[in-house]
Parts: structure tokens; C-alpha cells; sequence
């Protein structure tokens, strides 16, 4: 992962367009996404916009989304954290 913030807390976004409901990212950090009703990733509470801890399995479940549809950005300036751009 590139940028990483540790002390800032982090939110998630899914690219709905992109995610295929694998349900990888569930499986590895379920306290953080699940997969909707509708079968595809959707972060949980704080990591959906007030912002979360950036935990280590939170990063590696973005970067190992199979189709890249995830994303870590921080809460507070907005900035993309992981994967770079």
C-alpha cells in the first residue's frame, strides 16, 4: 500500500461499477464490509463516511479485490491513500 496515514482514519469506496460481489473483502474483513442486498462490497458504519481505522486487513482487502472496485481514502482531506494513483 502507498500513502498509508496511520493516525488519520480512513473511509472506503466501492466502485459499483467495477465490484462483482466476489466477496472476498467480506470474507477478510468482515467488521468493515459486507456485501449489500443487492450482492455487491458496501462499507460498514464509520468506513462508509464518518471515517475507521485504517487497519491492516483493511488494506490488504483493498488491494487484493480481484477486480480493483476498492478504494481508502481519508477522512478528513479526501486524498486517495490506497491503491496510489
Amino acid at each position: 500500500m502507498t500513502g498509508r496515514a496511520d493516525t488519520e482514519p480512513v473511509i472506503v469506496r466501492v466502485d459499483r461499477d467495477r465490484c462483482i460481489g466476489s466477496g472476498m473483502c467480506a470474507l477478510s474483513v468482515p467488521g468493515s464490509l459486507a456485501l449489500g442486498t443487492d450482492g455487491l462490497a458496501a462499507p460498514l458504519a464509520g468506513y462508509a463516511d464518518g471515517g475507521a481505522e485504517l487497519t491492516d486487513a483493511l488494506s490488504e482487502a483493498v488491494d487484493y479485490c480481484p477486480v480493483e472496485a476498492l478504494s481508502l481514502h481519508s477522512a478528513r482531506g479526501g486524498y486517495r491513500i490506497d491503491p496510489g494513483e
